[in-house]
């Protein structure tokens, strides 16, 4: 059965196309993802136009976001219209020589639309139609789902002329559409909770609304996902984004990135994450330093400074999953963690941190994996006293890994594990 839509005729370069507006409902029943093709199996990898869909992201974000949002919205679909045909009739006839001379000036492209035969197949926009699928048919449940069948959809129609103009057209439709950075992401999202509460942490008065000497700019780099060597920049929002994310699971808060919390939820989520971070940069002689005077901080951040690791992004995260780790199960307070870090060399050249923080090559290590460990070692140096032997024990282990060490050779001897605070300054103490 043919499809006849109300819409626009426009034309750029050699390629024809048609805009229309169609119900969710019907482009999901009328639709289909490129690899649903019958010839999608027999296709040669340069014939399949599109990728495979990434289904998690479909399930977890995307479908979430068209169920639970009221004011959803998304840009348009290029549908291609595969050995069918694509028929326009404009309205210019039937408007009346005494119509207004704008009428008359656009009836040329305004029209109906009408498509026979062939199939409708998503150029673009496949994660977008494979989620309103699994919303239209109640795979994914949100406050909104029974309105998103009746939603209109924008899509742009084109013919299929060959497979190599089509593949053409999907490889730049794709390759010059630049996507959102993750700083974006969180600079515009409004529900992401930790990134409301990232973003509000930089707002005046707020622990991280400090500005930059001698300029009006935040101490929080926001425009980019990394730091140069000469920047006075603290930290980035990206990291400042994953300490809230860190913060709040501790305080048991999931990480929902697709539905907004109440205001009073998002103020209980602030007060417990600007707790924190008040109580590290009081506590952190290095951040005092860089916060009255933040023209220090490309000097502090040198490799063989004391307090360098503190202003590297990967040792900023380590840290507080250290202080979160000490802090666990009520060993420590808070207040007397961070006393407790800010007695340690955070010197980027210092062996201590040489395989877990930083390459056998001197560079910082940026892996997840390096994160953890890190904040592992922390959490050992400053919280040691307050650890079991299983505790110390599993550190030892994964230090010594890293290390090149067989751990699983139970004749090879693990390696010893740094001293923690606590012993140093009882040693130093014993001393005096």
């Amino acid at each position: 059965m043919a499809l006849v839509i109300a819409g626009i005729k426009g034309r750029m370069g050699d390629t024809n196309f048609y805009q229309a507006t169609i119900k969710a409902r019907d482009l999901v029943q009328g639709v289909r993802a490129a690899n649903e093709l019958d010839e999608w199996t027999t296709m040669s990898i340069e014939d399949r136009l599109q990728r495979e869909p990434d289904l998690k992201r479909i399930q977890e974000q995307i479908a979430p976001y068209i169920a639970e949002a009221k004011d959803r919205f998304f840009g348009s679909m290029i549908v291609l219209v595969y050995k069918g045909q694509i028929y326009f009739e404009s309205i210019k006839k039937w408007v009346s020589e005494e119509a207004p001379h704008v009428y008359q000036s656009v009836a040329d492209n305004i029209g109906v639309i009408t498509i026979e035969g062939g199939a409708l197949i998503m150029l673009d926009g496949q994660h977008r139609l494979l989620a309103l699928e699994k919303v239209v048919k109640g795979e994914v449940i949100g406050e909104y789902r029974e309105q998103v069948p009746n939603d209109d959809v924008c899509v742009i129609f084109l013919a299929h002329e060959s497979n190599e103009k089509t593949r053409r057209i999907f490889n730049k439709v794709n390759r010059y559409a630049r996507p959102t950075s993750r700083g974006d992401n969180i600079i515009t999202s409004e529900d992401d909770r930790s990134a409301i509460i990232a973003r509000k942490l930089l707002s005046d008065g707020a622990p991280l609304g400090v500005r930059v000497k001698g300029s009006s700019d935040v101490i929080v780099e926001w425009k980019n996902n990394t730091i140069a060597v000469r920047s006075t920049k603290l930290t980035t929002i990206s990291v400042v984004y994953e300490t809230v994310k860190l913060i709040l699971s501790d305080n048991g808060v999931p990480n929902d990135t697709t539905s907004r919390p109440s205001e009073d939820e998002l103020e209980q989520y602030y007060e417990y994450v600007e707790k924190f971070w008040n109580k590290v940069l009081e506590g952190l002689q290095a951040y005092q330093k860089a916060l009255s005077d933040s023209s220090k901080i490309p000097e502090m951040r040198k490799d063989d400074h004391p307090y360098s690791l503190l202003f590297k992004a990967a040792a900023q995260i380590a840290l507080f999953k250290g202080l979160i780790a000490a802090t666990r199960k009520n060993r420590i307070s808070l207040e007397e963690a961070v006393r407790r870090a800010d007695q340690i060399d955070w010197a980027m050249s210092l062996s201590v941190w040489k395989n877990v923080l930083v390459t056998p090559g001197g560079t910082m290590a940026r892996a997840q994996q390096a994160q953890n460990l890190g904040g592992k070692l922390i959490a050992y140096l400053i919280a040691a006293d307050k650890m079991t032997e299983e505790e110390t024990a599993q550190i030892q282990r994964e230090y010594s890994s890293a290390h090149g060490v067989d751990i699983d050779d139970p004749d090879v001897k693990l390696m010893p594990l740094p001293k923690p605070v606590v012993e140093q300054v009882k040693a130093v103490e014993l001393l005096v």
